[in-house]
C-alpha cells in the first residue's frame, strides 16, 4: 500500500510538472508568434530605382504615420538637348497615377532632381510603373520603366530640390 501511495505522488508531481512545462511551451509558442507577426508588419524607408539610357529615376518613401510619403527624383542621362517640358508619371496598381512636370530646366548635365509632388500610399509595393514623356528636335519620346528596390550603397548622389 506504501507503494502505491508514492506511485500516486509521484504521479500527482509529474502531472503537475508536466502542465507547468506545457504552460510554457504555450507561452513561449505565444511569445515567438506576436513578435514574429509584429516584426513582419514594421513599415520601414525604402528607395525605388529606374534607370534606362536617357533617364535616372528614385523615388524615396518616407514613413510617415504608418504610411508611406513618396518623394520623386529625376535625372537626365541622355545627350542630346530635350524640350522644354518633361512628364514623369507615377502608376500604380490600382490605375492611378501621380504626375510630375518639370519645365524650362537646362537637362544636359543635370545632377538628380528632387520633385516637388508628394503622395502618400499604404505601400510602396502599389507602385507598378514610371512613365517619361519628352522631345527633342527629332520628336516626342515616352518611356516606361519598372521600379525596383534599390541596393544599399548604390549611388552617391544627393537630390537638389528646385
Amino acid at each position: 500500500m506504501r507503494a502505491f501511495a508514492v506511485y500516486f505522488k509521484c504521479f500527482l508531481f509529474f502531472e503537475e510538472v508536466s502542465g507547468i512545462m506545457a504552460k510554457i511551451m504555450v507561452r513561449g509558442l505565444f511569445l515567438l508568434f506576436l513578435l514574429s507577426f509584429t516584426g513582419c508588419s514594421v513599415k520601414k524607408d525604402i528607395t525605388l530605382t529606374a534607370t534606362s539610357a536617357e533617364w535616372n529615376i528614385e523615388i524615396f518613401y518616407k514613413v510617415v504615420e504608418g504610411k508611406y510619403q513618396e518623394i520623386p527624383s529625376i535625372q537626365y542621362l541622355g545627350k542630346k538637348p530635350i524640350g522644354p517640358e518633361v512628364t514623369l508619371d507615377i502608376i500604380y496598381t490600382n490605375y492611378s497615377v501621380t504626375t510630375n512636370t518639370l519645365s524650362g530646366l537646362d537637362y544636359l548635365g543635370m545632377e538628380m532632381k528632387e520633385l516637388n509632388t508628394r503622395t502618400v500610399l499604404k505601400d510602396w509595393k502599389d507602385v507598378e510603373t514610371i512613365k517619361i514623356t519628352w522631345n527633342n528636335a527629332e520628336g516626342n519620346f515616352e518611356e516606361t520603366l519598372i521600379p525596383k528596390p534599390k541596393q544599399i550603397g548604390n549611388s552617391n548622389q544627393k537630390p537638389t530640390p528646385l
